[in-house]
């Protein structure tokens, strides 16, 4: 063997082919090593700044004081703890009264994010009071005044300049004051029947967290049936309201830019190891096809074929030995530039680096997967070598179509392993690597049948066509490559547009709760006079949904479904909100006591169009019958609900109105007054939940810029390898050609047409690969399919011109070597 090895190991190292092999090698192990690396960090990061919403990772919350057993397991994993007490009360001096939102904090709080004050302080002091600018400004006080919050006295010490803790609902209504928890008994705010909210927030490892959700969620809804109680906890019917929420669920407006996101980094690692895949596809048939001669010379010496096999496996140990220690190296090198230039990009982005997370983590399962890749492209092949005659050292013999096909299963098979193993997505990654292999094989035929036809019509075109099932391949490949390039920087515009359509230009920034039907018209009357656009305003009464066709809901489901164990908003309308959309049933009400039902509600509680429904309110039971389901945009800052009923079915009066509307920053000073005039109002200032949400859906937009140009560097290499087989296969053919009288002008010109003219193929067809997989990504993301017309009118002629100029100015030089030369190269 080692006679066999030395040669092999020399002969291989004098041609450029074993190069190729170790950069793509290399390139696969380094880029799909920090790419996954750099994902988990940057979800880990974006979790984060979703966390700084609810100031915590976790947030356990009551409307009773928490059990000590919860802190107890929170101290257990080694959580941070910081406790929270939120009410509505009435702050006022010797001449203003205004209802506020009060913070009842420690001195632990936040723990994500940022509050700042004017004055800095570290800790708020009993007796002490921070303010929100709305506060103060409707309060009319300043820092050193006096503040009455119900019976409590305070002094005010600071004004909230910045607090990243915003949320909607009852709890973020503005505005906002925050005092100690030890003085929340001194102001008596908090006595039976007082709406208040105890809140236990969380933070630590990632892992400590998920094992506290797993804990709670075991302990609050075991499969076995009964929930399990806590030593110390309530009873049962006090206890309903407690709820643990993570901080996708703090606010559902971030869920889907952030499931988009993970989405999409998952894409980007499955494009880029299908980019280093054909690249070591490529280099790897080329490395193969430059070794077919010297492995009939062996044979023809009496080399067997087990002691062929074992060298050239040791050669390739020996290959990706070289790749592994290069590509280690690289790998961590990129993996740590890359979250560099992110932390210099977005500095506000929490990201750190760990050599030793990387090595015991992506990088064994990037050199186990690159192995099985090489193996899976190169053994056919290589097996198919060992059966070679002696004769092939005298007389070319083309590679049978069924070694090219076992082949392409193998390799493909290993590298739709590689991508499942390195993505975690089974469902992502068989979406997309089944669009490709279906793509490939239909788009390879319908080339090949077009290239056979073109070389069927004998004309001035068909010169360029000499072997259209080789140059079907090589169209197919180069495509490939291109629209795996191209896909992402389609799908990073889809959700450009995607996120700012979420948030437009005149989204409502304010919302109104609680509005009395008395002074509906006059708000109206304000809204109007100002200018000040907004939704309509909805009447909204309280109610429980309590029984089916006159049947109780079973108590499994109440027990499992928040709908059904808490009074919802009710609300009855003749036009329905203008992001919903009927899915099934009547598309308008026809008269009263009927209800439109939110989907995804309806199939949790096995609600369909018919069935009649009942209510209890507060004036009674309410039956209204199904008449269709419809879809609902939680992300938008418009009112919507669960179940809409049509006019006259309710009263409205019974109840109060909600709505939100648009202020520009230049007239908010003019709040005040509006504020003031509906005392018994709540007003909730969503412009400060918006300001958040833009900063972080700015920060995943840079993220995922500097992740679409980082596989765009990956597929570089793939087209390097293309235009290197096409040297190779041209070597001979422009030598033959030369010998036979041909003149160099001609050579060029005839190369620089052909390889146009396979560029211009395509592009085309690469425009179609990135229209489809980009449809299948934005399925998955649940974003609309549309189709992109701007691709299609600059990547064709692109890659027309840029394939004629390379096959002018890098294939032209074969026209200056002399045909002997040539023809002696290529039999070396």
């Amino acid at each position: 063997m080692n006679a066999l090895f030395r040669p092999l190991l020399t002969q291989s190292f004098k041609s450029t082919g074993v190069y190729l092999l170790i950069i793509a090698l290399t390139l696969a192990i380094s880029a799909t090593t920090a790419l996954k690396f750099s994902n988990a960090q940057i979800q880990n990061a974006v979790a984060l700044q979703a966390a700084e919403m609810l100031a915590g990772d976790l947030v356990l919350s009551d409307s009773a004081p928490l059990a000590q057993s919860w802190k107890d397991q929170a101290s257990q994993l080694q959580l941070k703890q910081s406790e929270v007490t939120m009410f509505g009360s009435m702050a006022h001096t010797s001449d203003q009264f205004v209802m506020v939102n009060v913070k009842a904090i420690d001195g632990s709080f936040p723990l994500r994010g940022d509050l700042r004050l004017q004055p800095a302080a570290q800790r708020i002091q009993s007796g002490e009071v921070w303010l929100s600018q709305r506060a103060m400004d409707l309060l009319q006080v300043k820092i050193g005044d006096a503040l009455h919050i119900a019976d409590g006295a305070f002094k005010v010490t600071a004004k909230i300049a910045h607090d990243s803790n915003q949320e909607l609902g009852f709890s973020g209504f503005s505005p906002t004051v925050i005092i100690s928890r030890q003085d929340v008994a001194k102001t008596h705010a908090v006595q039976a029947g007082s709406r208040i909210e105890y809140r236990l927030l969380l933070a630590g490892e990632a892992e400590n967290t998920r094992q506290f959700e797993q804990r709670f969620k075991q302990l609050r809804h075991p499969e076995a049936g009964a929930k399990t109680k806590l030593a110390d906890e309530p009873a049962a019917d006090e206890q309903s309201s407690l709820r643990l929420r993570n901080a996708s669920e703090g606010n559902t407006r971030l869920m889907k830019p952030i499931a988009n996101l993970d989405t999409f980094l998952q894409l980007a690692n499955i494009l880029t190891i299908l980019l280093c895949g054909i690249a070591i596809a490529l280099s790897s048939q080329r490395y193969v096809q430059q070794n077919q001669d010297h492995i009939a010379l062996m044979r023809c010496m009496g080399a067997s074929r087990q002691q062929i096999l074992r060298a050239y496996l040791a050669l390739l140990a020996a290959v990706f030995a070289i790749a592994m220690l290069i590509g280690s190296l690289f790998g961590i090198g990129l993996g740590y530039g890359l979250l560099q230039l992110m932390l210099q990009l977005i500095p506000h982005l929490n990201v750190a680096f760990s050599a030793s997370a990387m090595l015991l983590g992506p990088l064994p399962v990037a050199m186990l997967t690159s192995a099985a890749v090489l193996l899976g492209f190169v053994l056919p092949s290589l097996w198919q070598l060992l059966n070679t005659p002696p004769i092939r050292v005298i007389r070319q013999q083309e590679k049978p179509l069924q070694s090219m096909l076992w082949m392409l299963l193998a390799g493909t098979a290993s590298l739709a392993l590689f991508s499942a193993v390195l993505t975690e997505n089974l469902a992502l990654t068989a979406a997309v690597m089944g669009a490709i292999i279906a793509l490939c094989a239909a788009l390879y035929l319908l080339v090949w049948t077009v290239l056979k036809f073109i070389r069927s019509l004998k004309t001035g075109l068909s010169a360029y066509v000499r072997t259209p099932y080789q140059t079907a391949f090589q169209i197919t490949a180069l495509a490939l490559g291109l629209s795996l390039i191209t896909v992402l920087a389609v799908l990073r515009t889809d959700l450009l547009e995607r996120w700012q359509q979420q948030l437009p230009a005149g989204t409502p920034n304010q919302f109104v709760y609680s509005l009395p039907p008395l002074d509906m018209p006059a708000f109206r009357q304000q809204l109007d006079a100002h200018g000040w656009t907004g939704t309509p305003l909805y009447p909204n009464v309280r109610g429980r949904l309590v029984a089916k066709n006159d049947q109780p809901f079973a108590e499994a489901l109440v027990q499992g479904n928040n709908s059904l164990r808490r009074e919802l908003n009710l609300t009855q309308a003749a036009s329905y909100p203008a992001d919903n959309k009927i899915l099934s049933g009547a598309a308008e009400f026809s008269r009263s006591g009927q209800v439109s039902v939110e989907a995804e509600t309806a199939a949790q509680l096995g609600i369909q169009i018919g069935d009649r429904l009942t209510f209890s309110l507060p004036e009674g039971p309410l039956q209204a019958q199904v008449v269709n389901l419809r879809s609902v945009e939680w992300e938008s800052f418009s009112p919507n609900f669960f179940f809409i009923f049509s006019p006259q079915t309710m009263d409205e009066n019974a109840g109060s109105y909600l709505g939100s509307f648009y202020v520009p920053d230049a007239e908010k000073p003019q709040l005040i007054a509006l504020i003031q005039q509906f005392s018994n109002t709540v007003f909730i200032d969503v412009s400060l939940i918006l300001d958040e949400i833009k900063r972080i859906v700015s920060l995943l937009v840079q993220i995922v810029s500097i992740l679409a140009a980082l596989v765009a560097l990956s597929g570089i290499l793939v087209l390097a390898a293309c235009l290197n087989l096409l040297m190779d296969e041209r070597k001979r053919e422009v030598a033959l050609l030369r010998a036979f009288g041909s003149s160099r002008q001609k050579m060029k010109r005839m190369l620089s047409m052909e390889i146009g003219f396979m560029g211009l193929i395509a592009g085309l067809v690469s425009c179609l690969f990135a229209e489809v997989i980009s449809a299948v990504a934005s399925y998955k993301m649940e974003l609309a399919v549309q189709l992109h017309g701007g691709i299609w009118l600059i990547l064709p002629p692109l890659m027309a011109l840029l394939c004629a100029l390379i096959g002018r100015y890098r294939l032209s030089y074969l026209c200056d070597i002399p045909p002997l030369q040539s023809l002696r190269e290529m039999n070396q």
